[in-house]
Formats: structure tokens, C-alpha cells, sequence
């Protein structure tokens, strides 16, 4: 390239910065916008401080700075700004993530918390006084994030369960951070799945109605599929529920009609994807790994011409 080409990141986490690092060796200008403080993403928000210290986000910083990457923080980016960004750069990788919780129709407040918010009302509002009031809280969810909630929980609620629908066998959490939960005192309701989140009068929450499941053949997941077990409901008293059953991406909070196409392309002119928007929720070494992958077909992309994506 003659003269460097301008990349602008949208998301500073793992995906994001590792994208940007790549680029920035191999001769692009890159800026990355984040609507966080710092750098990190989900491992600044999400993943709680006992669990992994966050140094080595500042020795990335550092690396990034020295290659003279260009921050935003504390810029969120809407469709506006995308539009703007859009004319500004040559091509833009949108690492946002997914940041829409599933709650399948719980309405969180009151007694009942998403996950991913619990886990940023703690870490970075440092809000643990608003959760040390309640004594019996359940997590929803049996991934890494329901790990960190229950692992968190347990440091400021006296009784902490994790209800997850599968045997602990299927569990998608990393084995330690489940041996590690057990041994904080965390309780394990296995093959149970919640029904119903039962109110009092001032629309507190008082308890989990919840089934007892069977397991059967591989279902896409390649784990065993999971079936409600009839007659076998009960009650489980708590006054917080976390539910922590995983997110989905929304591009649609930078353009109505962005979606993927071939590799981390999308149908959009010279705007790439990477990271948990692109494959889903997965681990910090996935997200590096596909920030990576999605730097090289950028940099394969204006080595050919910078030709549309489109």
C-alpha cells in the first residue's frame, strides 16, 4: 500500500483489539471506539477481578499506543455515527459483541437481574450494596457468565444456587470455575429448568417454580437434548433471580440491514465483523483468535484493490 489505509474498530474488546494490533503492523491507521472507559470489553465489564486480574489490558493499551493506535472511549456508537464513520474510513470492523441478553420474557427489575448487568453493576458501578439486601438468589444458566454471577453473588448473599437444565456433564463452563464455585459455598440444582418466577403483592420476588428434566439424543448443540420431566414441578424459595442464558448480537444499533455474508464480510461496502458478533458467545481466546482471522481478510481485501465487500 502506497498510503496507509484508515480502519476504524467499533468495540475495544479481545476481537476488537487484537484486530486493531494486526492491522496497525501491517501498515493500516486504525482508531478504535468504545463506549467504555478502558479497553477490554466483556473482560472489563463482565469478568470479575478475583477471577482474572486485568493487567494485561494495560500492557495491550500500551502495545497499541506505541503502534500509534487512535482511541475513543466513552463513544458509543449509533447509527449516526456508523453513517459518519462510514465516509471517514476505509473500512470498518464492527467487534460490538453480543450485548443482548436473552430473558425469554422475565422482565428484569425487582428481583430479577440479567446477568451481564449484574456482573457491570459489581465490577465497574461497584454496586455490591444493592444486591447485599437479598438472601437467597438463584442463577439462570450453566455458561461462564452464570459462573461469574454465582461466584460473585456468593461474596454478598448468604445462600447462592445455580439451576441449570442439563447434568453437570453438559455444562458449558469452564470445569474449574465450577469446582471453584462449589467450594465458595455455591449450590448446583442440576437438570431443572425454571417455569415461573413467583411475585408477592408488591411484585417482590418470593420464588422459582421449576420442572425437573430428562436428558436424550445430541440436539445441534452435540449435547444431550433436554426434556421436561410432567408432574415433576416444584417450588424453590429466593428473592433474586440472575439470568444468565446466554446473549445475541444486534447490528441493527448500527444499520437496519447489516448482516453477515462470506467469512466476517458483511452485505455492507468495506465493513467487516469479528468476535462474539460474528460466532456467538464464546471465550476470550476464540475472541483473540477471530480478531486475528478477521484483521487477515481486511488485509488480504485492500491488498487486492480494497474492492467492495458489498
Amino acid at each position: 500500500m502506497t498510503e496507509k489505509k484508515r480502519i476504524a474498530v467499533i468495540g475495544a474488546g479481545p476481537a476488537g483489539y487484537t484486530a486493531a494490533k494486526e492491522l496497525l503492523q501491517n501498515g493500516f491507521a486504525v482508531d478504535i471506539y468504545e463506549k467504555e472507559a478502558e479497553l477490554g470489553g466483556a473482560v472489563y465489564t463482565g469478568i470479575p477481578v478475583f477471577r482474572m486480574p486485568k493487567q494485561f489490558l494495560q500492557k495491550e493499551y500500551r502495545t497499541l499506543q506505541e503502534l500509534g493506535c487512535g482511541f475513543r472511549f466513552g463513544c458509543r456508537v449509533d447509527r449516526e455515527m456508523f453513517a459518519r464513520l462510514r465516509e471517514s474510513y476505509d473500512g470498518i470492523l464492527a467487534a460490538i459483541g453480543a450485548q443482548v441478553e436473552n430473558t425469554f420474557g422475565f422482565v428484569p427489575g425487582n428481583g430479577v437481574a440479567a446477568g451481564l448487568t449484574l456482573l457491570y453493576d459489581l465490577n465497574i458501578l461497584h454496586r455490591a450494596e444493592a444486591y447485599a439486601g437479598y438472601r437467597n438468589a438463584i442463577v439462570w444458566g450453566g455458561g461462564n457468565v452464570a459462573m461469574d454471577c454465582a461466584r460473585s453473588l456468593i461474596r454478598i448473599v448468604p445462600e447462592v444456587t445455580v439451576v441449570y437444565r442439563r447434568s453437570e456433564k453438559e455444562m458449558p463452563a469452564n470445569a474449574k470455575e465450577i469446582n471453584d464455585a462449589r467450594k465458595e459455598g455455591v449450590q448446583f440444582a442440576f437438570l431443572t429448568n425454571i417455569k415461573e418466577i413467583a411475585r408477592d403483592d408488591t411484585g417482590a420476588v418470593t420464588a422459582v417454580r421449576v420442572i425437573r428434566m430428562s436428558l436424550g439424543e445430541p440436539d445441534e448443540s452435540g449435547r444431550a437434548s433436554f426434556h421436561e420431566i410432567p408432574g415433576s414441578e416444584e417450588t424453590i424459595p429466593a428473592d433474586l433471580v440472575v439470568m444468565a442464558i446466554g446473549q445475541k448480537v444486534d447490528f441493527t444499533v448500527l444499520a437496519d440491514d447489516l448482516q453477515i455474508t462470506a467469512g466476517h464480510m458483511t452485505n455492507i461496502e468495506n465493513v467487516w465483523t469479528a468476535g462474539d458478533a460474528w460466532t456467538g458467545p464464546k471465550t476470550i481466546g476464540a475472541a483473540v483468535q477471530d480478531g486475528r482471522a478477521a484483521a487477515r481478510e481486511i488485509i488480504a481485501a485492500f491488498a487486492e484493490g480494497g474492492e467492495s465487500n458489498a
